[in-house]
């Protein structure tokens, strides 16, 4: 739901709940996307960790403006929605650690940041690459 000028994700949110419930009860496995002939992302599955790598990040850009504030306050939501189902989820730039989120997260400086304990910040390089090569030119 979009209010408070971001992507809001509400508890009572019946799309994200059946996400969360989805993502909860698969236990292992594999997703690999491809995008003409190229493996554009990975997404694995393991206990109550999910990894999303996006080896080809170019291929999910948007040109969506949505302010660093607005995605921070929607990551938020998402991330406290994990922990709260005993979630993880971490986000890999071509293989390299980014961002996780939820119930595993150690944020140390990165908890001044987001004033999260839900999202752990693994490498400011790799955001920023990640956030560049997301962005619509």
């Amino acid at each position: 739901m979009v209010g408070d000028d971001h992507l809001h994700i509400d508890k009572d949110d019946q799309i994200v709940n059946w996400l969360i419930k989805s993502m909860k009860a698969a236990k292992e496995g594999a997703i690999k996307i491809y995008i003409k002939d190229q493996s554009a992302a990975q997404i694995n599955l393991n206990d109550n960790l999910i990894t999303v790598d996006l080896l080809e990040p170019e291929f999910f850009r948007t040109s969506e403006e949505i302010g660093l504030f607005d995605k921070l306050k929607t990551a938020k939501e998402f991330a406290q929605k994990l922990t709260d189902n005993g979630l993880t989820m971490s986000f890999l730039r071509k293989g390299k650690d980014a961002i996780s989120l939820g119930k595993d997260a150690k944020p140390t400086l990165s908890r001044l940041i987001t004033r999260s304990d839900d999202i752990q910040i693994d490498s400011l390089k790799e955001i920023t690459n990640l956030k560049r090569d997301l962005k619509d030119d």
